[in-house]
């Protein structure tokens, strides 16, 4: 995705001084409590884990082409097990008209087109990165106090008549496939993080985007229902021409019961 850059000196300027983080307190807060309130807001720590499982329809739009993916997802909490049957892909496969399944058991990723077992390596990497990713993002609230990850207050910012608290999260060596970077745009009026930037070192990608997001509650659980993400720069600024990727998750049902051997390879 090509990254949207800006010309003239004037929003530049405005950039650098308007879009700034505001200088830190003498008593900055602690950044790890506010994640914490974060977490508190949506439920606690192990809501996610008490619903056992989770199964939605998801679309994802993609900016530069508007292609569409159209996928069941379910997933396990305990372990963290993935899978997805696309009944749309023009992103993901977008040579093949059959069905593709994708699930991964919390150790492997495996990958089916038509009922036939895909051995593509790099078929299979994309299926890896789509059946963690999609499980990530739902999660993501939830999984902001795992062991390993490391937060640093970077002060305030304003956008749309709040002033966001702003937390830096990083990861430690080893933790997960890559160390992405994540700066959480932290509401203090609802403890929700509205938006935030990250980067896809997946894919090469060092400078962030930003991502927006509306929540809302099932079940007593806070989870994101509407994501859209576009190139952006550390100070948080879009171009206003960017062209914005939409994620949306309807049809959100709970404790399904679903059983290990949906996420394991078919024989």
């Amino acid at each position: 995705m090509k990254r949207s850059t800006i010309t003239t000196a004037a929003v530049a300027l405005a950039y650098l001084t308007l879009d700034a983080p505001a200088p830190l307190a003498a008593e900055a807060p602690d950044p790890k409590a506010l994640i914490v309130k974060v977490v508190e807001e949506a439920g606690g720590v192990d809501a996610l884990r008490r619903q056992n499982d989770v199964e939605y329809t998801y679309v994802y739009r993609r900016a530069d082409t508007g292609k569409l993916d159209v996928s069941l997802e379910r997933y396990r909490f305990d372990g963290e097990k993935s899978w997805g049957r696309y009944a749309v892909h023009e992103n993901v496969m977008p040579d093949h008209g059959s069905t593709i399944i994708q699930g991964y058991d919390g150790k492997g990723t495996w990958q089916t087109v038509a009922g036939g077992r895909d051995t593509d390596p790099a078929a299979i990497r994309r299926a890896d990165f789509l059946r963690k990713t999609n499980f990530y993002w739902f999660a993501m609230t939830f999984k902001l106090l795992d062991p390993g990850l490391r937060y640093k207050y970077e002060g305030r910012r304003e956008f749309g008549g709040v002033r966001y608290e702003l937390v830096r999260v990083t990861f430690d060596a080893g933790i997960g496939d890559v160390s992405d970077t994540y700066v959480l745009y932290v509401n203090p009026s609802t403890w929700r993080v509205d938006r935030f930037l990250f980067t896809v070192l997946d894919f090469g990608k060092t400078e962030p985007f930003l991502m927006e997001v509306e929540h809302e509650r099932v079940d007593g659980v806070l989870v994101p229902v509407k994501r859209r993400y576009a190139p952006s720069n550390w100070s948080g600024a879009v171009a206003d021409d960017a062209k914005w990727t939409d994620e949306i998750s309807v049809g959100i049902h709970f404790d399904s019961g679903f059983p290990d051997a949906l996420f394991q390879a078919p024989r």
